[in-house]
This record gives C-alpha cells, structure tokens and sequence, in this order.
C-alpha cells in the first residue's frame, strides 16, 4: 500500500502542471526605495529606485519619479513610465525630504504604505538633511544598488548606536501612541557619498522638530534603555581636572551594561521624573596621563557628572520642542494612570514642564588590554 501512495504521488509530480502563467523576474519591477519630498516649487514628488536584472541594460538599478497630489497617483504615472509590472513587497527604505516634513504630516502622504497590503511595513524610514532628489541620484557606481548601500548603512549604523531605526510600522505606533513622539534616522549626501548625521525628532503633529548629532543619538538610545548592543561616548573634561590641555582632555568609552531605573510621580500636578542609571563601561581611549590605580575613582565621578550633564542637556532639548522620544509617557501610563488619563491629550506639554533628574552611577569594568 505504501508503494502504491509513493507511486501515485510521483505520478501527480511529474504530470500535473503549474497554475497560471510564469513570471520572469525580467519582467518586474521591484520597488526597494520609495522617496517623497516637495520640489522647489512646493510641488509634491515622488521616487522609486527599482533593481535592474536585464543584462543588456547599462546600469544595475533604474530611479523614477513622479510629481501628482498623493501617493497612490505618483504610482499610476511611474506605472506609466516603466517597462515591467511594479511590486511594491520588498521595500527596504521609504526616504522623507526635511523640507516637507518641516511644513507637513508626512504621515497621510504615505497612507497608502500602511493600506495596501501588498507593501512592506518593515522598510527603514529615514529623513533626508537636504534634497531628496540629490540622494536618489548620488553616484553608486563603485557602492552598489542605493536601496541596499541606504539599507545597510542604516543598519550598520544603528549597531553602532549612533542612530536609531524606526520602520514604518514603529514610525506609525509613535505617531498614534499618546506615550511617546517619532524618531527617526537621518541621513544627507556629502561629496556624493551618503551620510547618517544622527537623529530627527518630530512632533505629535507629524511635522519636524529637531535633530539629534551621533552623540545625542547615542545618549537617546541609553535614555531608551535601548542597550542591548554597547553604547560608544567621548567626553570632554576641564583641562584642570586632570591637569591637562584644552585639546587632550578627551576621554572615549563603550557603554558596555546599563539599567536605567525610572521614577515618576506627581506633586499638585507638576510632574517629577527621576532617573537611576547604573552604567558599566570599557574605556577606549584616553588623551591624558593618570594613574588609574590612584585616580580611577576620580575618573568614574568625573564621568558621572559630565554624563548627567549631557542626558539632561537632552532631555530639555526634548522638552523645549515639546517632544517624548524617550516615551517616559508610556513610563506613566502604566504606573500612574490615574494623573496620566489627566494629561494624556496634552502630554507633551506637561513633559515640557517636568523636572527630569538623571543620576548615573558609573563603574569602569575594563581599561584595555595594556596600560
């Protein structure tokens, strides 16, 4: 019996024929990056960069643009000017020009992203410092297909912990969650090579409200408690503290293990944060001359203090935008939801106001391999 079911099976293999007709990937045209921005005349516009798989083609990838009032009807016109059927499923980037995002929402021009199915909600959304038409165009002859080059520098850099990544599924939960605002990575081109500058903050309206350098970038990651990859900082001490010189005064170390501990509470409305962060750290480079055995001790709260200095520089940065990308508000929902559903339709404004106080307590685990 067992013979008779494999041979039958064999049989239905061989003989019985596909359904439908076959596609040839020639024949496609898989959008990787889409992009959108305002011209210089204000006008709305539209980019796809499409790979290229025909081998008498000149280049490896084709980009295609489009100026109509939305989305979905750029798709029609760059439907128009291509030779193959476009498929939207594997988009790696979706590209904001600051320039809309500084004047608009961007959000309900990429509602058709999160509507139609056939979209990929995992794509790295990332602001661009500049044109968009400028990155769509940088010269990739010696990089690769520029939705892969963006994929991976995003990626890459965010392992670093020099930015965030934020898909377009996450950039949705933060515009419509109540606890927390958008970050997202952003990036320009410099001398035709892309580069990530940092981080962009954005209003619950879903319009630009500042941007974050790599240091910043890395201190909201540890505010995050986004620490599951070690956090790179450099800090400048006084000269006198360790009786050096203005330009040696320099001290780089790796966030190696941090458990930032968050309190809340409310006095006669006014909000008090206060932030407990026990950090251990690998130093990585150090400019100026100390006996470790002697002055490690000094070293730690000299790190400690001027750490505490620059997460509170940043969470008032945040404050004076009126943005929460640490979510400290999703911090209150959940252990003060009766003084939360008191504020929430108005919690940027009430973060404003808080008093944050950040408290790190610092431990130098490793100096390097030769001292």
């Amino acid at each position: 019996m067992k013979k008779f079911y494999f041979s039958l099976t064999f049989v239905v293999l061989v003989f019985v024929t596909g359904c439908g007709q076959a596609v040839y990937i020639e024949d496609q045209q898989f959008v990787l990056t889409e992009a959108i921005d305002f011209d210089e005349n204000n006008k709305f516009v539209v980019y796809t960069s499409s790979p290229v798989f025909n081998k008498e083609a000149g280049k490896f990838f084709k980009i295609t643009s489009s100026k109509a009032s939305t989305m979905r009807k750029s798709k029609d016109k760059i439907n128009s000017k291509t030779s193959g059927n476009l498929a939207y499923g594997k988009s790696q980037n979706v590209l904001i020009g600051k320039k809309l995002l500084q004047q608009k929402n961007a959000l309900p021009y990429i509602d058709v992203l999160f509507r139609d199915p056939r979209n990929e909600i995992n794509a790295n959304v990332i602001v661009i410092d500049g044109s968009v038409k400028d990155v769509m165009y940088t010269n990739m002859n010696d990089k690769g297909r520029i939705a892969s080059v963006i994929k991976d520098l995003v990626t890459s850099t965010y392992k670093d912990r020099s930015t965030v990544q934020t898909s377009l599924q996450q950039f949705h939960l933060q515009m419509k969650d109540k606890g927390m605002t958008p970050f997202l990575t952003e990036m320009k081109t410099d001398k035709q090579e892309l580069t990530i500058t940092g981080t962009v903050l954005v209003h619950k309206d879903g319009t630009y409200a500042v941007s974050l350098d790599h240091q910043e970038s890395s201190l909201l990651l540890l505010l995050q408690r986004d620490t599951k990859s070690p956090i790179p900082l450099t800090i400048h001490f006084p000269p006198e503290m360790f009786h050096t010189n203005e330009k040696m005064s320099y001290v780089s170390f790796n966030i190696v293990k941090a458990k930032p501990k968050i309190m809340g509470k409310f006095e006669d409305e006014h909000l008090t944060i206060d932030i407990d962060i026990k950090v251990q750290i690998d130093l990585t480079e150090r400019l100026f001359t100390l006996d470790l055995e002697e002055k490690k001790k000094q070293l730690e709260q000299a790190i400690e203090k001027e750490l505490k200095k620059q997460c509170e520089a940043l969470i008032k940065k945040a404050q004076k935008y009126e943005v929460d990308p640490f979510q400290f508000g999703v911090h209150v929902r959940a252990y003060h939801y009766k003084n939360w559903k008191k504020v929430e339709d108005n919690w940027v404004k009430t973060l404003s106001e808080a008093t944050v106080n950040v408290s790190p307590k610092v431990i130098i685990k490793s100096i390097g391999v030769l001292e």
